[in-house]
C-alpha cells in the first residue's frame, strides 16, 4: 500500500510534464497568419521562427512586392511562451509538493499560456521597423493554432500543478 502512494505521488507531476513538453512541441506549427486586405492571400509563419528568429521564406509575403528577404529577430517573449510550461512540467516533476513549488509550477504554466496568446501583439518586437510598417499596412494578423493548442495545454498543466497534492491523493486511494 505505501508502495502505491509514492508512485502516485508522481503521476500528477508527470501529467504537467507531459503537457509541458506538448506545448513547448507547438512551436513547429504556424504561430501567426496573416491574411491580406486587399486580395486575400494568406501567409503563415512558425512558432520556431517568431520565437528563435531567422531568414523568412521566399515569397512569404507575396503580395508585399518591396519585401522579399528579410529575417525574424529574436522574440524573448515568444520564447518564453513556448519554454515557460517545459520549465513548468519540468519542475512539477521534480520537486514534491510543497507551496513554494504549486506557486512556481503554476506561474510558469500561467505566464507562458498568456505569452502564447499574446503572440500577435509580440510580433512587432521580431520585425524590422519597416517590414512591419509596409506589412501591416497591407495584411491583418491574426493567431493560428500552434499558440492556441499550447495556451489550452498550459492552462490545463496550470490547474494539475495547483490541485497536484490533491490529484495525488485521490489516486492513491
Amino acid at each position: 500500500m505505501a508502495k502505491k502512494k509514492k508512485v502516485m505521488m508522481f503521476v500528477p507531476g508527470a501529467i504537467a510534464c507531459v503537457l509541458g513538453i506538448a506545448a513547448f512541441c507547438m512551436m513547429f506549427l504556424d504561430a501567426v497568419t496573416y491574411t491580406g486586405k486587399l486580395l486575400g492571400s494568406t501567409a503563415s509563419v512558425k512558432g520556431m521562427l517568431v520565437a528563435f528568429g531567422g531568414k523568412a521564406e521566399d515569397g512569404l509575403f507575396s503580395l508585399v512586392t518591396s519585401v522579399k528577404d528579410f529575417e525574424f529577430k529574436f522574440n524573448i517573449m515568444t520564447t518564453l511562451g513556448f519554454g515557460l510550461p517545459l520549465i513548468g512540467g519540468v519542475l512539477a516533476l521534480i520537486f514534491k509538493n510543497g507551496l513554494i513549488t504549486k506557486i512556481v509550477t503554476t506561474a510558469c504554466f500561467v505566464v507562458g499560456a498568456v505569452f502564447l496568446f499574446s503572440t500577435v501583439g509580440f510580433m512587432s518586437i521580431s520585425l524590422d521597423e519597416n517590414v512591419k510598417t509596409v506589412i501591416d499596412g497591407v495584411y491583418t494578423a491574426k493567431l493560428a493554432a500552434g499558440p492556441i493548442v499550447g495556451g489550452v495545454l498550459a492552462i490545463i498543466g496550470a490547474a494539475v500543478c495547483f490541485f497536484k497534492g490533491t490529484i495525488a491523493k485521490a489516486l492513491s486511494r
